[in-house]
């Protein structure tokens, strides 16, 4: 389960990397193609080594996500609604962390 996390220190870095270098929208575009690829490996794989290994890449993909999104939010966000959408990201990530872990 900690796999995930290595992949998303490592995502967050690069998710900010990417929206310096092609922009937001594009930067939160590309975060989806590590957790396309990480669901056809884990639907396709039994293996527990590149299970974990696509548990680090889907990882990476959440990391990046979560860079890039509040900062796309906050800039086509309208302002009255920034605020919020902004803390939905977060409060989302922590309820689901909430379910998976309870």
């Amino acid at each position: 389960a900690a796999a995930i996390h290595v992949g998303g220190v490592v995502g967050a870095f690069a998710g900010a990397a990417a929206m310096d270098r092609i922009g937001r929208r594009r930067a939160l575009a590309l975060s989806a193609l590590p957790h396309a690829v990480a669901w056809l490996g884990t639907a396709l794989g039994s293996e527990p080594v590149p299970l974990t290994l696509l548990r680090v890449l889907s990882g990476f993909g959440v990391g990046m996500g979560t860079a890039v999104a509040p900062c796309y939010i906050g800039e086509v966000a309208p302002a009255h609604l920034r605020g919020v959408l902004g803390v939905t990201i977060q409060l989302s990530m922590n309820v689901g962390r909430l379910f998976v872990n309870a």
